[in-house]
């Protein structure tokens, strides 16, 4: 467990975890493109965004990018939360059209709240879908409050007229009791939408995060489709929240590309104390003498706890969450120099088991995940 000392330590500790579950600083999805967008080291969600998508244009790679930044200066921050007292530090998995993205995203956030000391009670979650799905949620809540105009607080009655969203982000008790009586977003949900929504549940479910639906949890400017937030038992000197979402809409828009998808996910902390200067910066990660690859649905789920698992015994691995098939997992490894392979596919899922394999000369054995971090460490790796 990490001493809650500081933000600098907080940082610090974010920037750790990360790593080990496959993020990377930005600085190094930075190197080829021609300017840095960041300034004094700092991004925010609006640059690290235009970052990536500077480096998808110049870079032939096809891979999820999964990256992390910090701000002192965060440009999008929960209600209730005053901008000028938090920094952020944000994570992007930007490519994952499938589940796995806000699942690899949700199991890192948890890892560090865990590991800080922090108790997180449940993850709160909506859907408000793609535009369709939205633009016909947005239609029946409008009529809905045009019927009961009267009954809002006096703000929410000037503000609703333009924008129907904005009472979202009230707190007035007779604002919130209208809207749990209101239209959800569950209901307008497209059939593909609804498929999405399911499976990041039963993900959830699978790997035993607990969780909650909140049909309030709605309002952001960057139309995510799906939102959720950590709900924070404990009291912390550091931390404030955590919270994030699937952005496509947003991505597309910066990236001009019809196939963008972006979850992103931020734990905010007082920043007291943070300053350019005293900032961590962030450090090279060890190389990974192994290469985790997973074929099939069960295989990612189970790999993330094949990854807690390795990341307790403190040994490195790197990993391609959302590749579909063995070959071009096989040439990450190559380009990476791996001394060996870990493969799980859908038997070795149900048998609990993980095929281990040299690079070098392609002898292999199946080893029990019981007794994996033991054997990985009779090879010195």
């Amino acid at each position: 467990m990490t001493p809650r000392l500081s933000p600098v330590s907080f940082l610090r500790h974010c920037a750790d975890v990360a790593s080990f579950y496959g993020f990377v600083p930005l600085r190094e999805i930075e190197k080829g493109i021609s300017m840095r967008r960041g300034r004094g080291g700092f991004h925010s969600f609006t640059t690290s965004t235009e970052a990536c998508a500077l480096h998808i244009t110049t870079s032939k790679s096809v891979e999820p990018i999964l990256t992390y930044y910090a701000t002192t200066a965060p440009t999008h921050v929960p209600p209730g939360i005053s901008p000028r007292d938090v920094g952020e530090f944000g994570m992007h998995v930007i490519g994952a059209n499938e589940s796995l993205g806000e699942i690899v995203l949700l199991k890192t956030m948890f890892s560090i709240m865990q590991e800080w000391g922090m108790r997180v009670s449940a993850v709160r979650l909506n859907a408000v879908g793609d535009k369709d799905s939205k633009a016909r949620f947005e239609r029946e809540l409008t009529a809905y409050l045009r019927r009961h105009l009267s009954e809002l607080c006096p703000n929410c009655q000037k503000a609703t007229t333009s924008n129907s969203f904005e009472i979202y982000a009230c707190e007035q008790e007779q604002c919130r009791g209208l809207l749990t009586e209101g239209p959800r977003t569950l209901s307008f949900l497209s059939e593909k939408s609804r498929a999405h929504f399911r499976e990041v549940l039963e993900y959830i479910e699978s790997i035993g995060l607990p969780y909650q639906i909140d049909d309030l949890l709605i309002g952001d400017e960057r139309e995510p489709r799906i939102v959720f937030s950590l709900e924070l038992t404990d009291e912390d000197a550091t931390v404030v929240a955590g919270v994030g979402g699937r952005f496509d809409e947003y991505a597309r828009r910066v990236m001009n590309r019809k196939d963008s998808a972006m979850v992103s996910g931020s734990l905010f902390f007082r920043k007291k104390g943070v300053t350019k200067q005293n900032a961590p910066q962030p450090q090279k990660q060890p190389s990974p003498k192994i290469y985790f690859v997973q074929l099939g649905s069960r295989a990612k789920l189970q790999g993330l706890t094949v990854i807690d698992m390795l990341r307790a015994a403190q040994v490195p691995v790197a990993q391609s969450f959302d590749s579909h098939s063995l070959a071009p997992q096989l040439q990450c490894a190559r380009e990476q120099g791996v001394k060996h392979l870990l493969i799980m596919g859908q038997r070795e899922a149900l048998d609990g088991t993980v095929i281990v394999r040299s690079m070098q000369n392609s002898s292999q054995q199946i080893v029990p995940l019981t007794t994996l971090p033991r054997f990985l460490k009779t090879l010195k790796i």
